[in-house]
């Protein structure tokens, strides 16, 4: 049952206003999540059938919160309901009309290494030096263009000229593999519905109301995707804050929350302006700061937690002594305020800032973590194991049958594999079937051929057990049979270095008994599918544990904390040097400060340094410009880069907390 009581006069307008075209511009920490789950309970309420209902996001993380709250709110009365990702919504799309796209049932979704690894055999084939034209910097073109639908103009020259000559190929690769990248989950179900009056008719029917979250993040693509899925009805509401626009470098595009009414004509615009997360001098600052962008929808944020602390500013000589001040000042300001590790956060432009914060905190004894590291399907020894988990799935994934084919060593050189790709190449025989007859294949000698041969027995023999057995003891099978541990140990001596990566193998299977266990129904390919969507997932420690968190600005979004510091406060960092270069927008760099000063609950200090060390040289660093933006009567102490010091009450408390602390410490020690 839809509560509509507990929300705010602009929420519950938000909620109930169903019908058409609806911009909800929610500003940070406004209930955007709140407002789209009530929302969903209240079409129930009125007799909406599940499966006519539409929400979509861009995380596994934020599909999976709203399917919580959503089930904790109407029970079962909300299954049927998709609640997913664009990204899984194009996965759906795919299966379903795999033969309108030109698809065979168990495609593969190509990670980003091996698309990046076709890309590469594509501009060697056509003769470019990849040590000029470097694969990663194609491939990213190659997406831009493919994430807006749009082809490479070969007459403006450079990389694009490149890619004019190399998307073709790269495409080609991709459908001989029966694989698709990320680019086409959106690009292909779009183009179908553009092009196929039968597909088209059938999806714009399929779901009556639709809403989109975070829609400032949405690119050409998946605008075209909403309009095609809306078509039949213009029933879509979206939410989202055209001040929190930070990822055109991935391709979201603006324009598309801004020029919301064009694109729906008839639109409706209800913003929400009261903040739920930090007090009023944070929001005033926030205000400030994001009012000099000139294209934005007009909205101040407000909130009923009174003013609060002042903002602090402190400037100190270089970053190393940044970083030490901003360790001293977190253990002075935990024992002062009673708060835990967990509520203090260290944001940064950019990741290379983080090498001198995790020294001065790991000096200081801080226990912290970095969010946004590797993430764990990105580590090879993983990537290695799913790559046979993917040719068991679909033996047209040549990708992962590279990878594979000599891994564990058995004795299958570079050579060989060189003259199968080449003869698969020039005959048209897929690769796998290459494998299984390399007698096929010229040149390939005996001992090759045994070995892989005893390949295609293993894989077919695997492939036979996933539909019959549970995933996670054919999986544990698989690893026993490979003698993984036997290959990480010639790689790594060192027992806990082989233990680490043996754990994460390990990890696999226990993912695919417990995804088992979770969808009874579901296949292997599933599993791979929703593996190769998952991209939130990373190395960044236990989330609930008693750790500061230190990350870059993209990497904080959505996120809070009672108390951030925002280092780096300089021109070249923010706004960074490559938009002072002249590459990319002020206006987003702008975006960005609000977001990471919105982070803020209740305490927020920014700082900066006169000298930082960059590329082995000292630089000297001006402070940002947006300093100059925040009006100084809210700053304790002002703009003057100096926190003003604590007063005598304050550093009563800090000393008795501190003798507190170090009685405890000589008791613990006897």
């Amino acid at each position: 049952m839809a509560d509509l009581s507990s929300l705010n006069p602009q929420q519950r307008e938000a909620v109930t206003t169903t019908e058409g075209p609806l911009l909800v511009l929610a500003g940070a920490g406004s209930g955007k999540t709140r407002v789209i789950t009530v929302r969903i309970a209240h079409l129930l309420d009125r007799g909406v059938a599940a499966d006519r209902i539409l929400a979509l996001s861009f995380t596994n993380k934020a599909a999976g919160e709203m399917q919580e709250r959503v089930k904790h709110m109407v029970g079962r009365a909300g299954r049927g309901a998709v609640l997913s990702t664009f990204h899984a919504l194009g996965v759906q799309f795919l299966r379903e009309e795999a033969t309108a796209v030109g698809l065979s049932k168990g495609f593969t979704i190509l990670d980003e290494g091996d698309q990046k690894d076709a890309v590469r055999l594509a501009l060697e084939r056509l003769g470019f030096d990849p040590q000029r034209y470097d694969p990663s910097a194609v491939h990213a073109r190659v997406s831009h263009f493919k994430g807006r639908l749009e082809a490479p103009n070969p007459r403006l020259g450079g990389v694009d000229a490149v890619v004019h000559h190399v998307l073709p190929l790269y495409e080609q690769r991709l459908r001989a593999m029966n694989g698709v990248d990320f680019d086409d989950l959106i690009g292909m179900p779009v183009r179908t519905m553009e092009t196929d009056p039968e597909v088209s008719e059938r999806w714009a029917h399929r779901f009556r109301y639709v809403m989109v979250d975070e829609y400032q993040d949405t690119n050409g693509a998946q605008l075209r995707m909403v309009k095609g899925l809306v078509r039949g009805h213009g029933n879509v509401c979206v939410v989202g804050d055209d001040d929190q626009s930070i990822y055109a470098w991935r391709g979201a595009v603006a324009g598309n929350i801004l020029a919301f009414d064009k694109h729906f004509p008839g639109a409706r615009m209800i913003a929400l302006t009261q903040n739920y997360r930090s007090t009023n001098n944070i929001l005033r600052a926030a205000n400030h700061v994001i009012r000099n962008n000139v294209e934005r929808h007009d909205k101040t944020l407000w909130s009923d937690h009174g003013d609060g602390a002042l903002l602090r500013y402190q400037r100190t000589d270089n970053d190393e002594d940044e970083a030490r001040w901003v360790a001293t000042d977190l253990l002075g300001q935990r024992r002062l305020l009673s708060l835990n590790w967990r509520d203090f956060a260290i944001l940064y432009r950019t990741n290379a800032q983080s090498r001198v914060v995790e020294d001065a905190v790991r000096q200081a004894d801080i226990p912290y973590r970095v969010v946004g590291g590797t993430r764990f399907y990105d580590r090879k020894e993983v990537r290695d194991l799913v790559g046979y988990l993917r040719v068991i799935a679909n033996p047209f994934d040549e990708a992962a049958f590279r990878r594979i084919v000599n891994y564990p060593m058995r004795g299958i050189g570079d050579v060989t594999i060189q003259r199968i790709g080449d003869h698969a190449r020039d005959t048209g025989e897929p690769f796998w079937r290459l494998v299984e007859r390399p007698d096929r294949v010229p040149d390939v000698g005996p001992k090759a051929q045994r070995q892989l041969v005893a390949l295609d027995a293993l894989l077919r023999t695997f492939r036979a057990r996933f539909p019959r057995e549970p995933f996670g003891e054919v999986c544990r099978d698989l690893i026993r049979k490979l003698d993984f541990a036997d290959a990480l140990v010639r790689v790594h001596k060192q027992p806990r270095q082989v233990r680490k990566r043996l754990d994460n193998i390990e990890e696999v299977a226990s993912a695919l008994a417990a995804f088992q266990a979770r969808r009874p129904d579901g296949s292997l390919d599933d599993y791979l599918a929703r593996l190769s969507l998952d991209t939130r997932r990373q190395e960044d420690g236990d989330a609930g544990a008693d750790e500061i968190s230190l990350m870059t600005l993209h990497g904080s979004k959505g996120l809070e904390f009672p108390f951030v510091y925002l280092v780096g406060f300089e021109e070249g960092l923010m706004p960074h040097q490559r938009v002072l270069d002249g590459d990319g927008e002020l206006a987003e760099e702008r975006r960005l400060v609000y977001v990471g000063i919105t982070r803020a609950q209740q305490h927020l200090t920014l700082t900066g340094a006169d000298r930082r060390l960059k590329f082995g040289r000292i630089s000297r660093r001006r402070p940002s410009r947006f300093l100059d933006e925040i009006p100084e009567a809210l700053f304790a102490g002002g703009r003057s880069g100096a926190v003003p010091p604590p007063s005598e009450a304050e550093r009563a408390e800090k000393n008795r907390s501190a003798f507190d602390e170090m009685f405890a410490s000589l008791a613990r020690d006897g």
